[in-house]
């Protein structure tokens, strides 16, 4: 049996806000520069920095779940806007094929 899976992206701009895996894959992506054409703001996912422009990336070993609660917390800056992408690999359901 397979596992069939799907993609969900979501933008996180709130200081200090919680995020639940319940995933295969999760991975933080920060822009170099937001939406509006700003720096981004340094930001930390459970005290592990994501630099500007890079992906911090988890991923489990075939047939496991990520459980994990992370949390991201911007940095304070005086320039700059808080802009984080988070991608998930959630399974969906179970393929016969």
């Amino acid at each position: 049996m397979a596992t069939l899976t799907e993609t969900q992206t979501e933008f996180i701009g709130k200081n200090n806000t919680g995020i639940e895996s319940y995933c295969i894959s999760i991975a933080f992506y920060r822009p170099t520069l937001s939406r509006a054409g700003n720096p981004t703001n340094d930001v930390l996912i459970n005290n592990i920095p994501v630099e500007a422009g890079r992906t911090f990336t988890v991923a489990q070993n075939v047939g496991d779940l990520d459980q994990t609660r992370y949390q991201a917390n911007f940095l304070p800056v005086a320039t700059g806007d808080n802009e984080l992408y988070v991608i998930r690999i959630v399974p969906t359901k179970q393929s016969t094929n």
